[in-house]
């Protein structure tokens, strides 16, 4: 749930009726606003485990990341993979995505 809950997140930060975090980027959100969308929507994984969620999500194509010198990533962006799976034109059995 934490990997779907982080691609939908950026989905619809691109996506939704609200103008994006960043609008020279909108595809991308850097960590402490990926975290507060998360608690806002009542999921907040540890560190680590958000961590490996994107690290997952970035070996799979759907997301790239940039990671500081500690391993922990600093911003996320959402790439045309993710967002193939988001919109459901892919499936994977590794990332549930959120009932909208």
């Amino acid at each position: 749930m934490i990997r779907g809950t982080i691609l939908q997140a950026l989905y619809l930060n691109a996506f939704g009726v609200d103008a994006p975090v960043n609008i020279h980027d909108p595809y991308a959100m850097p960590r402490g606003v990926l975290a507060r969308v998360m608690e806002l929507s009542h999921v907040l994984p540890a560190r680590s485990e958000m961590n490996a969620a994107v690290r997952y999500l970035q070996q799979k194509g759907y997301v790239e990341a940039v990671w500081d010198e500690d391993g922990e990533f600093t911003l996320v962006r959402l790439t045309t993979q993710g967002m193939d799976l988001v919109e459901g034109n892919l499936k994977d059995p590794g990332v549930l995505l959120p009932r909208r």
